[in-house]
């Protein structure tokens, strides 16, 4: 028995050092937590301490729109790229954007949670806080614009007719089988004017395949006169028929209204936050809004795989039938059926999972022209009893804006360019010299 209770009593003393020290431990009932008009409901709940409102952080900063991270140590990282801020219990200190915050009071731990103080909070850029009289909810208020598809409408009708960007690319691919990893690095400058459709791009691979190095340059002109990019030495035009699908995805792509259609079914995952002089803009993606995008991806790539489907074409089919935008609608699909059903087999064989999808673009506040992006994404596959991991970093940035008056295809290009079958032929053939040579 005097073992029993001496063991009773250890575990006490030990969990004392659990409980928040001072009057914490002695805390009221919990208070409802309110982020911009929602109630988040949650196993840690906002508390009373010292006539402080306490909040728990992770729960707070994920209904507002952060990314949210937490180390081993149990430091937890916030962040919208624009402001950033460390939450770090075991020293008692609070970073924001790598600077000590100046508090007497910056967080406690309790249930091995991380909660912040109300008055601290209301320092940080774009929140205020407020505590109901009866002190049973505590109303937190963001800098997020509230209504997301108006402000996407008004952003991409922006009057951006041209521009240039720079991006890079930054990808690891592992696998679970002897193929081993890949490292890609990608870095891509680029010019494009929205209408008509015309862009210019040039770009440099270097790849790692298992201590292998190898380098590739290419480039790309894209215009209503055709589709030309350069592999090796050697200039190819792209079909008539492929080019003018491309074509039409590309001005699908460019249309605000089409791009707004599709951004409007993941608005959930889209925040944007009000700022002096910029808008920042994050999205994440779940898996199933990644299998939309994917429907409307085979339906673009459809399209492509049967430029022929044309109202003319379609008229041909339905020869005898008076056409109504319903038979339209029948004859592509019919049109397409074989073609797509082969795509769309793969992808559902691919088991794709979204591990983490995290995009941030800033926009200059004036002229809602994007400023720049990035972005963390992993996702993976399965290929047969092949598990495949893709991690991507990207970063990019915009600027002569409406300065890219005109994109003119080389006219050495265009006459020395061999056609796509001419180019699998010479393919074709250097393959079979090669195995001749094996022999």
């Amino acid at each position: 028995m005097k073992k029993i209770i001496t063991w009773a009593l250890a575990f006490v003393f030990a969990l004392s050092f659990a409980l928040p020290h001072g009057s914490a431990a002695a805390q009221s009932s919990a208070l409802k937590l309110v982020v911009d008009g929602v109630e988040v409901t949650s196993y840690e709940q906002p508390f009373m301490s010292h006539d402080q409102v306490l909040i728990p952080v992770e729960d707070l900063f994920k209904e507002a729109g952060y990314k949210v991270s937490k180390d081993k140590s149990g430091k937890v990282n916030v962040t919208n790229t624009h402001l950033t801020v460390d939450f770090n219990a075991a020293v008692n200190s609070i970073k924001v954007n790598g600077k000590k915050a100046d508090t007497e009071f910056p967080l406690t731990l309790k249930n091995a949670g991380n909660y912040v103080s109300g008055e601290f909070l209301a320092t940080v850029e774009g929140f205020e806080v407020n505590v109901s009289e009866d002190k049973k909810t505590v109303n937190v208020t963001t800098n997020r614009v509230t209504d997301v598809p108006a402000f996407l409408e008004k952003m991409l009708a922006a009057d951006l007719k041209s521009y240039s960007s720079k991006m890079t690319l930054d990808q690891k691919m592992e696998t679970s089988s002897e193929l081993g990893s890949m490292d890609m690095l990608m870095d891509i400058d680029m010019n494009v004017i929205q209408d008509p459709i015309a862009m210019y791009m040039l770009s440099k691979m270097t790849m790692n395949l298992e201590g292998e190095k190898t380098e590739d340059v290419s480039e790309t002109y894209f215009t209503k006169d055709g589709y030309f990019q350069k592999t090796g030495d050697k200039w190819v035009k792209f079909d008539d028929a492929m080019t003018e699908g491309l074509l039409q995805a590309s001005i699908a792509q460019a249309d605000p209204l089409a791009q707004l259609g599709l951004m409007k079914k993941f608005t959930k995952g889209i925040h944007i936050f009000e700022y002096e002089d910029m808008y920042v803009m994050t999205q994440t993606l779940t898996n199933e809004e990644f299998g939309e995008i994917m429907e409307d991806a085979l339906v673009l790539l459809t399209g492509i795989l049967s430029p022929g489907a044309t109202e003319d074409s379609i008229e041909g089919t339905v020869e005898g039938t008076e056409v109504t935008e319903a038979t339209e609608v029948e004859a592509v699909e019919g049109e397409v059926t074989e073609e797509s059903e082969g795509v769309e087999d793969i992808f559902a064989d691919l088991a794709i999972n979204i591990e983490e999808y995290y995009v941030v673009t800033t926009i200059d506040k004036k002229t809602l022209f994007p400023i720049a992006t990035s972005g963390t994404t992993h996702m993976t596959m399965g290929v047969d009893e092949d598990l495949i991991s893709i991690k991507q970093l990207i970063t990019g940035t915009f600027s002569d804006y409406n300065a890219v008056k005109e994109i003119k295809i080389p006219a050495d290009v265009i006459k020395n360019a061999i056609s796509m079958e001419e180019y699998i032929k010479q393919l074709e053939l250097e393959f079979e010299k090669a195995e001749a040579l094996k022999k």
